[in-house]
């Protein structure tokens, strides 16, 4: 066994990157022990045991920092760590297994079309994404699931279409300063309420529902280009 080993020897040896010993250095997470003459590192015998604990940590994804300060500080309260780990693994478990049963939903559901583009598919993701959030009641996602899956898609994409050449003609008006109380962002603010209604059956509390989904899950809504400052100003052009 050699009294010391070179960063590419382990590298090869533990199958890191030469680039992440030197970054782990670099964070002051594993440096070596030894330097030679030139300034190359040499790692010793307890270097590569350190190296081995760091692995391990590593392979039950703790954070690089909270691998530091274990080994910096010797921390031997490790349950409490383990218990902490456990939690975010289960969270992350949780996160996934939702994702996994979206997009087996979303398989079945698109499956039952003739056929579907991209576009289509993402927006029967996101409906069945609402499906999974806790904004909506059953009564209120079956009239949605009714209303995507049996609009023709002729008529669903003109009134996308037209949704978004709405919010464009808002956008505009609000970045030229127009009021909202310029009658001409009031008809466009209640053309807009109208398509709303349209797309939700009427139903006010399925539109309260879903500013209240969009309001803390932003992405779908910006698909469309309405974020929060457009929709203060379209509920402004709307009052009396």
């Amino acid at each position: 066994m050699p009294d010391y080993w070179s960063t590419g020897q382990l590298a090869a040896l533990t199958g890191l990157s030469i680039r992440t010993l030197r970054y782990y250095d670099q964070i002051g997470l594993f440096s070596p022990s030894l330097y030679s003459e030139a300034g190359h590192r040499r790692y010793t015998s307890e270097d590569m045991q350190m190296l081995l604990q760091i692995l391990v940590l590593k392979r039950m994804y703790l954070p690089l920092e909270e691998i530091k300060e274990i080994i910096q500080t010797h921390n031997e309260n490790l349950l409490d760590t383990l218990d902490q780990q456990i939690s975010r693994v289960k969270a992350e478990l949780a996160v996934q297994e939702k994702l996994l049963s979206q997009l087996e939903y979303t398989k079945q559901e698109a499956a039952k079309m003739e056929t579907i583009s991209f576009q289509e598919l993402t927006s029967l993701f996101e409906l069945i994404r609402l499906n999974r959030s806790d904004y909506f009641t059953n009564k209120q996602l079956d009239k949605m699931r009714e209303h995507y899956l049996h609009t023709g898609k002729k008529a669903y994409k003109q009134g996308e279409k037209r949704f978004k050449e709405l919010l464009g003609a808002l956008k505009d008006k609000h970045e030229d300063g127009v009021s909202p109380q310029d009658p001409s962002v009031q008809s466009l603010a209640e053309e807009w309420q109208e398509l709303m209604d349209t797309f939700s059956g009427g139903n006010k509390d399925l539109i309260e529902s879903a500013e209240k989904f969009y309001a803390k899950n932003p992405q779908p809504a910006l698909h469309f280009g309405l974020d929060s400052v457009l929709y203060r100003y379209i509920q402004a052009a709307l009052e009396e």
